[in-house]
């Protein structure tokens, strides 16, 4: 959420995650696990393709890939 709010604000950033969420996995983002966080991200991508553009939402999903990387 912290990546997304400079883009979104900081409770559209909450929305737009809990909305994914929910679509995405059917549960609340309090218990999405890191090996879920692609499907999150992949859930995520229609709606910030509407809020910042196709280009933006590639190069964030790409930092976000990146950075979960980084946690496995």
């Amino acid at each position: 959420m912290r990546h997304l709010e400079p883009l979104l604000g900081g409770f559209t950033a909450k929305m737009a995650i809990q909305t994914a969420s929910l679509r995405a996995l059917k549960r609340p983002p309090e218990q999405v696990g890191v090996q879920e966080l692609p499907q999150l991200l992949e859930g995520l991508k229609p709606m910030l393709n509407t809020f910042i553009g196709a280009l933006h939402t590639k190069v964030i999903l790409t930092e976000f890939a990146t950075a979960m990387e980084k946690l496995r």
